[in-house]
């Protein structure tokens, strides 16, 4: 995964790949290779007050448009979930992403994308630098 990540130069100069290999949720191979890496961390999200699960995703620019993203996606959203009823102490709600691909810029323009067996994405706000940031309630998800 390292490597992976080396070779698409994907991470910020700040974070330690070792570390962010803690965060790991889903990998996606063809064949013996690997295509597709997704990361999941807990965090709060303020504008909520409740806590997510910030999901990341990393497709090989040869693999993409293919849906590997949406399916990573719907995938990390049912292992949370299930993680989460799991574990109600920890209090996670639901998953959360901030889209960061131009790649999406028009699929963007929808609120909600819909995504089956979970709940859809849902744009609730932006970041500073102008990004989407988008969640999924859980459906067992209760506010204190």
């Amino acid at each position: 995964v390292i490597a992976f990540w080396k070779r698409l130069d994907a991470l910020p100069p700040r974070i330690a790949p070792e570390e962010r290999v803690k965060e790991l949720c889903t990998l996606a191979y063809r064949e013996d290779e690997l295509i597709a890496v997704s990361t999941m961390v807990l965090d709060m999200l303020p504008q909520l007050r409740a806590r997510f699960g910030f999901f990341r995703c990393l497709v090989a620019p040869e693999h993409r448009r293919q849906g590997l993203a949406y399916l990573l996606g719907v995938h990390c959203g049912h292992l949370l979930s299930a993680w989460s009823k799991l574990n109600p102490e920890e209090k996670v709600l639901g998953m959360a992403t901030i889209v960061e691909s131009p790649a999406l810029d028009e699929f963007s323009k929808a609120p909600v994308w819909p995504a089956p067996g979970v709940n859809g994405l849902t744009l609730i706000g932006y970041t500073t630098k102008g990004r989407q940031i988008r969640v999924s309630w859980f459906q067992h998800a209760r506010l204190d």
